[in-house]
C-alpha cells in the first residue's frame, strides 16, 4: 500500500494506479512472510493533492496482501488512509537515495498515515520502520 502512493507520483491516473497493483501483486510473493502478514487486510485510501490544488484519490482493498480492487475516488470507511503532495512524492522520485527521501518526507509531515485503529497504526508504524519492505517498494517501482 505504501508503494503505490510513492508510484503515482507523477502519472495520478487509474490506469497507471491498476498497473502498479498488478505489479504489486505478482511481487508480493516474493516478500519474506512476515511482512506479507503484517500487511494482512486493510482498505486504503490515498489522496494526492497534485500541483493544481485537484486531488487524486484511490482506494484499495487489500486482502492477506494483495490488492484485490482498487476503486476511484477511493473506498467508504477505509481502516488506513494516506495522504500527500504532488511535490512531496517528487522530492522522493528525484532523490539519490529514495528510501531516505520518504522517510524524511514521513517525518516532516508531508506524507501521512493515519490508521482508524491502534491495529491499524501498529502496521503503518512498523511498515515504515522495515527496511526490508522500504527495499521491496523501491525495488518494485524504481529498479
Amino acid at each position: 500500500m505504501i508503494c503505490i502512493s510513492l508510484a503515482d507520483a507523477f502519472s495520478l491516473d487509474m490506469p497507471t494506479t491498476q498497473k502498479y497493483a498488478d505489479t504489486y501483486n505478482k511481487q508480493i510473493e516474493n516478500v519474506p512472510s512476515v511482512l506479507k502478514s503484517m500487511i494482512g487486510s486493510e482498505k486504503v485510501n490515498i489522496i494526492v493533492t497534485r500541483e493544481d490544488g485537484s486531488d487524486f484519490q484511490v482506494g484499495m482493498d487489500i486482502v492477506s496482501g494483495r490488492i484485490e480492487r482498487t476503486v476511484e475516488g477511493g473506498i467508504s470507511d477505509p481502516t488506513i488512509v494516506i495522504t500527500t503532495t504532488q511535490g512531496a512524492l517528487g522530492e522522493v522520485v528525484k532523490s539519490t537515495d529514495r528510501i531516505a527521501a520518504f522517510k524524511s518526507q514521513a517525518d516532516a509531515g508531508q506524507i501521512s498515515f493515519v490508521g482508524n485503529s491502534w491495529l491499524a497504526n501498529a502496521k503503518i508504524k512498523a511498515l515504515l520502520s522495515s527496511t526490508s519492505f522500504l527495499q521491496f517498494c523501491y525495488d518494485l517501482f524504481f529498479s
